[in-house]
């Protein structure tokens, strides 16, 4: 189950989580390119994206690869509105329930979404994430690819801290632009070795195609807000 917060942060900021510039700096976006060309796909494939706001990174993808269905997953039904392409299908849904079928789509796609499934509680959330991870491994065709991208900490008592303080603020009500403080913005965020060790249980480390850290560009206020830990986006291909 998720937290109520969840939807109301994406439902309140759907208007900057629709801008155009929202998945241009993705990594996901020529890397799902690039294996396209690999694999020299000519059958029309099937791509899901779990937590994609307006369809933003798929309508890119789509520019370049228009042969393919596909399937914007979001958990803010208004989100709609905003979708770049009428070839892009809306789905209201969430990962953790998404009534897909077992072996839906050849690439399925999840970008920043893992810090914000939060539950009710810190052991509801950790359940969460590991649900999210094994409901991609389902859902991916045999032979299909998975393409992670998520904002980590480098240290997990400064996750925890952060978790607890965004959690004690849902009942403040606090609010802050600069550092990223809103009532609603309650986040777990997994270590990189963390969340890469969770991918090798669950879909076996031989099947982790390509692994990448990355330092994001942050403004001053988000750094600060993770209290000067090292934060890392980590990049995963993962195949079934």
């Amino acid at each position: 189950m998720q937290h109520t917060s969840v939807q109301d942060l994406f439902r309140e900021q759907i208007k900057h989580y629709s801008k155009k510039e929202q998945a241009l700096d993705s990594q996901i976006i020529p890397q799902v390119l690039k294996w396209l060309k690999s694999k020299k796909v000519s059958k029309k494939i099937d791509i899901c994206e779990f937590g994609g706001g307006a369809g933003q990174l798929l309508n890119e993808i789509r520019k370049s690869y228009p042969k393919a269905n596909y399937i914007n997953v979001e958990i803010v039904p208004d989100y709609k509105n905003y979708l770049p392409s009428k070839d892009i299908t809306f789905v209201t849904g969430t990962v953790l329930n998404s009534g897909f079928p077992d072996n839906s789509f050849d690439i399925l796609i999840m970008r920043d979404v893992i810090h914000h499934l939060v539950g009710n509680s810190y052991q509801e959330t950790v359940n969460n994430q590991k649900l999210a991870l094994q409901e991609l491994r389902r859902l991916a065709k045999p032979g299909g690819v998975i393409f992670i991208e998520e904002l980590t900490n480098g240290w997990i008592v400064i996750s925890l801290l952060i978790y607890l303080l965004t959690k004690l603020n849902s009942y403040i009500g606090l609010r802050s632009s600069v550092f990223s403080i809103n009532p609603n913005t309650i986040v777990l965020f997994l270590t990189h070795s963390g969340l890469v060790r969770l991918c090798e249980i669950i879909f076996k480390k031989k099947n982790i195609l390509k692994k990448d850290f990355m330092k994001p560009k942050m403004k001053i206020g988000g750094k600060m807000a993770h209290f000067g830990s090292p934060i890392i986006k980590v990049f995963l291909l993962i195949r079934k």
